[in-house]
């Protein structure tokens, strides 16, 4: 979203009809820069208003000055004085509320310094309106010779150069959020790109419906590449420590129990059965592999067994099912706290989990193992 300190709507503080339009849509102004001229005869009023309040007020300031000598030498009188010392007081008011207004207009008293001198009157019959801040012209409402009121917007300035994401949290995520930790920003379009930020507030109000909390992220975006309203994808990151995590597919769940599986250094033989029907049957081996290329079961030999014939003596690999709690993740892993110790160099299953699972289950039903 836009930053709202970098957004104007520009109007124009007295009426009057367009003269002249300096700027289009698209536009890039600097702050300051005239974007159009407004005609307004009441501008002169004012100028001129101006010109004999300061003749009024500086009549006023001599007249009192002398008053004010001549009482305390006691030739001129009190009441003289008093009025006299009202009439300036009066006049120094009208002069700077004038003078006031001029300054509100855009309008410089040095140009009547030598009013009386000119042959024709230094007045200024126009009112320019410019850019209060930097930034392109999103929009342009008015055309030339159109009569505009105050309260009109001519013009909608956009200054992008930082923009603002806003991010929905979960209730359950905000523990890990805190104000000026690192964000960056994926657009949808282009995933390979990215912008880094900073979460700027965590909004105090909380979504009762969607169960989230906003959070708004600062970002900059000097290279105009990111627009408003866009929809972006965000990753935050609450910590620059470690912490115990495996690939999202290596978590089964059950219930809301979560789980994992462990390789373990123990053996176990694996009993085949080969059932006869006239002829002998053999039985295929079958390979089960981890995620780091190593064998998860053995390869077995075809091997047929007769009826009152022992197993085979081949042995597989063992897995343990361990119970986890889950933290932060991103889109590839996820943080683990396991219900029982587990060292760093532990094996943990990420591909196959789901027919360790079914095997599982099997076992739990009696079910030989295959």
């Amino acid at each position: 979203m836009i930053n709202p300190d970098n957004e104007s709507k520009v109007g124009g503080i007295i009426p009057g009809r367009v003269r002249k339009i300096y700027v289009k849509e698209g536009s890039f102004v600097r702050a300051g820069q005239t974007l159009a001229v407004i005609e307004n005869p009441d501008l002169v009023n004012v100028q001129v208003d101006y010109i004999n309040a300061k003749n009024d007020y500086e009549f006023a300031k001599q007249e009192y000055e002398r008053q004010r000598i001549l009482s305390s030498d006691n030739i001129g009188s009190k009441k003289n004085l008093a009025e006299v010392e009202s009439n300036y007081r009066r006049s120094l008011a009208n002069y700077k509320t004038l003078e006031e207004k001029l300054s509100t207009y855009r309008i410089s008293k040095n140009r009547f310094d030598n009013i009386y001198q000119d042959t024709v009157a230094n007045l200024q019959r126009n009112f320019s309106i410019t850019a209060p801040i930097s930034g392109n012209i999103v929009s342009r409402n008015i055309t030339i010779g159109q009569y505009v009121e105050p309260s009109m917007d001519m013009f909608h300035i956009v200054n992008t150069s930082t923009v603002f994401v806003d991010l929905s949290i979960f209730e359950k995520d905000l523990k890990y959020v805190n104000v000026g930790q690192k964000v960056i920003i994926e657009m949808k379009t282009n995933s390979t790109k990215q912008y880094e930020g900073k979460i700027l507030f965590i909004n105090k109000v909380f979504d009762d419906i969607n169960r989230t909390v906003k959070v708004r992220v600062s970002i900059n975006n000097k290279a105009q590449e990111l627009y408003p309203f866009m929809f972006v994808s965000a990753k935050i990151y609450v910590t620059d420590g470690n912490v115990m995590a495996v690939p999202l597919s290596a978590i089964e769940s059950e219930g809301e129990n979560k789980y994992i599986f462990v390789k373990t250094n123990e053996r176990k033989k694996i009993e085949i059965h080969a059932e006869h029907s006239g002829e002998e049957d053999h039985a295929e081996g079958e390979e089960h592999k981890e995620d780091n290329g190593h064998k998860e079961g053995e390869e077995h030999e075809d091997h047929g067994h007769k009826e009152g014939e022992e197993p085979s003596g081949e042995e597989g690999i063992v897995f343990k099912k361990v119970q986890v709690n889950t933290g932060i993740s991103d889109d590839n892993y996820v943080e683990i706290i396991p219900f029982e110790e587990l060292g760093k160099d532990e094996e943990v299953v990420s591909k196959g989990t789901f027919y360790l699972k079914s095997e599982l289950k099997k076992e739990d039903l009696g079910e030989h193992e295959h």
